[in-house]
C-alpha cells in the first residue's frame, strides 16, 4: 500500500456551515469502469458481482499523479460489507498492489466515490450516513462541526447514469442525499 500525504496550510479553511450539492448526467457506467486502466483486468469475474464498487480518482499535484483513494477507503469498504443488507456487493475496483491512500489531514472526511445500482442507492446513502456519524463521534466533534465530501454515480439499466456531489457538514448529508435520489432518473423517463 503506498500512502499520499498532503498537509494542509493553515491558509486553506473549511467552510463546514455551507452545503453544496449538485446533480447531473454522468458517463461513467460499471462497464466503463471495468475499461479502466487502473482497473484490475485479472479480477474482472469477482468484481462484476458487485453493485457497489468504489474507484479512485485521478490526482495530479506538483510532482506526485495517479490514482488514490482517500485515506478512510479502506475503513468505508468494510463499514459497508459489515452492515450492508444481504442484497449490496461492494467491492474495490483496484488490485492491492496498485492500492495508493491520499491523506490530506483535515477536518473533511472524504468518501471514495463510488459506483452503485439505483436499486441499492437507498441502502448505501443510509450506510454513508451512518459512517459519517461515527466518524464524527470518533472524532469527538458534533456532526455539524465536520465536513464531508461524497461522490456517488448511480446507474440505473447499466445505461443511464447520474452523479451525486455533496459538499457540506455531516448533519446535513442524508437529508440532501435523499432528497436527491428521490425520482433522480425522473425526468430521463418523461423524455422517452
Amino acid at each position: 500500500m503506498t500512502y499520499i500525504v498532503f498537509e494542509e496550510n493553515e491558509d486553506m479553511k473549511h467552510e463546514i456551515n455551507e452545503k453544496t450539492l449538485i446533480v447531473k448526467d454522468c458517463s461513467e457506467t460499471f462497464e466503463t469502469i471495468y475499461e479502466k486502466e487502473y482497473f484490475p483486468k485479472e479480477l474482472t469475474e469477482e468484481i462484476k458481482q458487485a453493485n457497489v464498487l468504489l474507484i479512485p480518482d485521478y490526482i495530479k499535484r506538483e510532482d506526485k499523479e495517479g490514482y488514490v483513494f482517500p485515506e478512510c477507503t479502506q475503513e468505508f469498504l468494510e463499514y459497508v460489507k459489515d452492515n450492508g443488507s444481504d442484497n449490496l456487493i461492494p467491492d474495490i475496483a483496484i488490485n492491492d498492489g496498485d492500492f495508493k491512500k491520499l491523506e490530506l489531514h483535515s477536518a473533511s472526511i472524504t468518501i471514495a466515490t463510488f459506483v452503485v445500482t439505483s436499486i441499492v442507492l437507498p441502502i448505501m446513502i443510509n450506510l454513508v450516513s451512518n459512517y459519517l456519524y461515527d466518524q464524527a463521534k470518533k472524532m469527538h466533534r458534533d456532526k455539524k462541526d465536520v465536513s464531508a465530501r461524497v461522490n456517488i454515480i448511480t446507474t440505473e439499466d447499466g445505461k443511464k447514469s447520474k452523479m451525486i456531489s455533496y459538499e457540506g457538514p455531516v448533519n446535513g448529508i442524508e437529508e440532501a442525499l435523499k432528497s436527491a435520489a428521490k425520482d433522480i432518473f425522473k425526468d430521463d423517463s418523461q423524455e422517452n
